[in-house]
């Protein structure tokens, strides 16, 4: 029980500010409540004394007395806001229960011997919601348990049943709380406020936590060129916690990019700062989960040149971790593997239809991260070509086991849509292939044909994307 003589009501004061500063703001409004007590206060009224119950818990009940001797009719308004009383709001009961938390303002009317007399204290009421919190696992083991900021009530103090025999009391000024347990199983966590005044306690919040014997730290699983310094990265994490990301070269020195991904985001966008910083990583944002940062990953150089001859590829991979696999796909195709090149390397192809485009890219992996470079598209004019027969076939060869000349094979390049077919002189089709790469050996059905000129007739698609037919013939020498 304690005595006061002016309050002042504050209905509405937010969860999140600390006791420190609640403390400051109680005083000030305290002596805000003594300007309102004293516009109250005229002439014709005297300072009384009134006693009560200055704080507790919901539902709270308070009697309020009268402290002047031979006071008479006392009369109360248990919740005065500011401003003139109406005579109709006083009531005669001494007993008030606070159905809802708050700072109220008691003013008490009483008179003695003619004499009206006032008396204000203030009335501060608590609620016992249950924390609203939540605990997550820390790299080494522990736990840390994990606030709500927007939580309703706010506790000057938390009481922490860890659930392993540790019963612990800590402040409320901060949002989270760390603990170390001596051995990975399930613990019991009870959590419950506890309010100054009076030790007021709260509700209890009981978590059960299971101390995981590893963590999976974030991973980096793709990232998509999506323009020359663009690109889209996506992310895993089973972390219950944000994720800074961070960028760097491939020397393994990285800063911070101010860029922060949410606990449950997956994809960000980020910007290379060429030509070094091309790698990026992961770093948990709380504190306790700091070292569990992701494996680095890096973006890698790719371009593409084109003449009316050839398209020259040409790509650059910093980083090459262990098991690391590069491929160049063609239209979508794996087209040239390129993983034993070393950091650097380039590739001719000279495959293509003049006046259809072509595209490639460069997908790199590694473990469980992709990359995928922008694709390069080119297009060679049909006026830009020459159409001629992109291959040459020898007029003579000699399959007779001495080493030179044994077969007849085609040379240059050839689409895939082909075809070759040998006759004798009276036309039949002694050897048919579709294979570009495929030779004749001058047999027909395994016998050996005699010395002698065998026509051919070759079939492909040019450049421009038409099909032309190349007749001519080949001698055979013995």
């Amino acid at each position: 029980m304690r005595k006061s003589i002016y309050a002042y009501n504050m209905k509405s004061i937010p969860a999140t500010i600390s006791p420190i500063l609640l403390a400051f703001i109680l005083q000030l409004w305290a002596v805000r409540a003594m300007g309102q007590c004293a516009a109250l206060a005229t002439g014709e009224y005297k300072t009384g004394a009134v006693s009560t119950t200055l704080s507790g818990c919901l539902p709270l009940s308070v009697e309020v007395h009268n402290d002047l001797p031979g006071a008479t009719n006392t009369r109360h308004l248990f919740d005065y806001r500011g401003g003139a009383v109406n005579p109709d709001s006083l009531t005669r009961d001494s007993i008030r229960v606070y159905q809802k938390p708050g700072f109220y303002t008691l003013v008490q009317f009483s008179e003695k011997d003619g004499q009206k007399y006032l008396a204000c204290t203030n009335v501060q009421v608590t609620d016992t919601l249950a924390p609203a919190v939540r605990a997550i696992a820390c790299a080494n083991g522990g736990v840390q348990l994990v606030f709500d900021p927007k939580q309703p009530t706010l506790y000057p103090t938390y009481q922490v049943d860890w659930g392993d025999t540790e019963i612990k009391g800590y402040p409320g000024l901060g949002r989270k709380i760390t603990y170390q347990y001596a051995a990975p199983k399930s613990y019991d966590i009870r959590v419950r406020g506890v309010h100054t005044p009076g030790q007021c306690r709260g509700a209890v919040t009981r978590l059960t936590f299971v101390v995981p014997e590893n963590l999976n730290p974030p991973s980096i699983i793709e990232a998509r060129m999506t323009s020359e310094t663009k690109l889209d990265l996506q992310v895993r994490n089973s972390l219950a916690t944000e994720l800074i990301l961070q960028k760097g070269s491939a020397n393994g020195v990285f800063d911070l990019t101010g860029q922060k991904l949410g606990e449950s985001q997956n994809t960000v966008e980020s910007t290379l700062e060429l030509p070094d910083k091309i790698c990026f990583r992961l770093q948990p944002a709380d504190s306790c989960l700091a070292e569990l940062r992701s494996r680095p990953i890096c973006a890698s150089d790719f371009a593409v040149d084109g003449t009316a001859e050839e398209n020259t590829i040409s790509w650059k991979i910093d980083h090459r971790p262990p098991g690391i696999r590069a491929v160049i796909q063609k239209d979508g195709v794996d087209w040239e593997d390129v993983t034993s090149s070393g950091t650097s390397g380039s590739a001719t192809d000279r495959e293509f239809v003049c006046g259809r485009e072509v595209c490639y890219q460069l997908v790199v992996n590694y473990g469980d991260f992709t990359f995928y470079s922008l694709e390069k598209c080119l297009t060679v004019p049909l006026d830009d070509c020459t159409v001629r027969p992109p291959f040459y076939l020898p007029d003579a060869f000699s399959p007779n086991g001495d080493g030179v000349n044994d077969i007849l094979k085609i040379e240059g390049v050839l689409s895939p849509e082909f075809a070759i077919t040998i006759y004798n002189k009276w036309g039949m089709a002694l050897f048919h292939s579709e294979d570009p790469a495929t030779s004749w050996d001058g047999k027909f059905n395994s016998q050996l044909l005699p010395a002698g000129t065998y026509a051919y007739s070759i079939r492909y698609l040019d450049r421009s994307g038409k099909y032309l037919v190349k007749r001519g013939a080949v001698y055979l020498l013995r």
